[in-house]
């Protein structure tokens, strides 16, 4: 599945919920120990919720807009990733540092730069949720990023110095537009 930073409302209304008890009970923490919480002079505002919620969004924004100003996040931060579990660990990688995804009957090869991890979720789900991904054969899923060279019975994929040939079925090659060998897609 690729994640996303959407999360259900449920976890949004009990971040508030929360955020206003913390608040809430900060400015009590912070008013006792400034005036040893003398009942008589506690201020009515700091018992109101709204008004909690109010002060504590300011800084929330405010923090939310420094940290964006000094610390702007990259593209390739923005880039979706992808979470699977391979081997009883649950991965989590960058979307574009798959190479290609190859199917072997009972399981699934996800090829990165790094190393292959063995997955049990089949090549059309894969195919599904990796939708940019390019289907070269009934066992390939290839990332277009990677792509090097391409032919009518070949894709060479590359990362890192190393490369790969990933063949070309006549189904799923006569889907695709091949272009003229050496040039990428």
């Amino acid at each position: 599945m690729i994640v996303r930073n959407r999360l259900a409302w449920r976890y949004w209304i009990y971040v508030l919920v929360g955020v206003l008890w913390f608040a809430y009970m900060g400015a009590i923490a912070g008013y006792w120990l400034l005036f040893e919480l003398d009942p008589d002079r506690f201020p009515e505002v700091l018992i109101n919720p709204v008004f909690s919620f109010l002060w504590v969004g300011a800084f929330t924004t405010a923090d939310l807009l420094l940290e964006r100003y000094l610390f702007p996040v990259d593209q390739e931060q923005k880039m979706a990733m992808v979470q699977f579990t391979s081997e009883r660990k649950t991965h989590e990688i960058r979307e574009d540092a798959i190479l290609y995804i190859e199917s072997r009957d009972r399981f699934t090869l996800v090829h990165t730069s790094v190393g292959s991890y063995p997955t049990t979720r089949t090549i059309s789900n894969w195919s599904q949720e990796l939708a940019f991904f390019v289907r070269t054969h009934r066992s390939f899923l290839v990332n277009p990023i990677h792509v090097v060279s391409m032919s009518k019975t070949s894709i060479t994929v590359a990362s890192e110095g190393a490369s790969t040939d990933i063949p070309v079925s006549r189904t799923y090659g006569e889907r695709l537009k091949l272009e003229p060998q050496g040039t990428s897609k």
